[in-house]
């Protein structure tokens, strides 16, 4: 309280006083000093764009050099889709989105209102499906599904979300993926999910709201994991999570237990070396 007084005495300074100052510090920045939706030297829609048939364009939004947008695209107001982006048939993308230079969005896949699609991200990729024969070749099983990417999303630089087999494969509402980062298909993420790098997710995944995933996370295939869990130290998910906790390891376990595995796993050399000399003592005395 001193010092807030104190620079409130000195003249021409503008004093903002903030409980979170790091929530603050994201709110000003991001509305006037973000680059990341700088106005661009285009208006509207860049003369080397192509675009297909019954497009749909809304207001204030920006069509950038390179641009493919398919047949059928829906861009709402004031979003930005920049140089060399392509946008195949049927896809929707809501209003005030960015999707950045070189990015993809699939056809038929939608992206919500407020979402930020980062450089050579793929949304809507094929999923990684093969049957096999008799003589043990694989036989491509084609996606015919979409994926959702709900409102306030981020998708990271060079992060893929594969495409359903069938239905859907969703990114819930303000859940931020970090780079380099794999969804597969059928995947369901919940809201408010921060996923750091190189997360991965085997196919029909299904994980809760606010998960926080440390980098290379990797979750197994048709696994659930709830609501309100930390997923640090590299963690490997090959069960299922009902508990909220912070986990770790490879396989998970609880982080406190995990602390002591491993403090022990340090010295296994020296453990080992005093079970032999108890077993030859043992041995003796018989």
């Amino acid at each position: 309280p001193a010092l807030q007084e104190e620079l409130a005495t000195l003249p021409g300074l503008t004093l903002l006083i903030a409980p979170n100052l790091k929530l603050a510090h994201a709110l000003i920045r991001q509305r006037y000093m973000d680059r990341n939706v700088l106005e661009s030297e285009w208006s509207d829609i860049h003369p080397s764009a192509v675009i297909g048939p019954d497009c749909e364009i809304g207001s204030g939004s920006r069509i950038g050099p390179n641009v493919v947008l398919g047949q059928g695209v829906q861009i709402g107001e004031n979003t930005a889709i920049m140089a060399g982006a392509v946008v195949e048939h049927g896809a929707v993308i809501g209003d005030r989105s960015v999707i950045h230079p070189n990015a993809t969005v699939g056809y038929d896949c939608q992206i919500g209102d407020d979402a930020i699609v980062q450089s050579n991200a793929v949304v809507g990729a094929e999923g990684y499906g093969f049957a096999q024969d008799e003589k043990g070749r694989s036989h491509r099983i084609p996606q015919l599904g979409r994926v959702v990417i709900e409102d306030r999303v981020s998708i990271g630089a060079g992060t893929c979300v594969d495409r359903a087999t069938y239905g859907e494969t969703r990114i819930g509402a303000g859940t931020k993926l970090d780079n380099l980062c794999h969804i597969a298909h059928n995947v369901e993420i919940g809201q408010d999910c921060l996923l750091t790098a190189m997360f991965v997710t085997g196919g029909s995944a299904k994980l809760g709201d606010r998960i926080v995933a440390s980098g290379q996370t990797a979750v197994l295939d048709h696994l659930e994991v709830c609501s309100d869990v930390f997923l640090v130290r590299r963690a490997g998910v090959a069960e299922d999570i009902d508990e909220p906790g912070i986990y770790a390891g490879a396989p998970v376990e609880p982080y406190a237990t995990y602390l002591k595995n491993t403090a022990v796993a340090r010295d296994l050399h020296g453990l080992r070396k005093r079970v032999r000399q108890l077993e030859r003592a043992l041995r003796e005395r018989a």
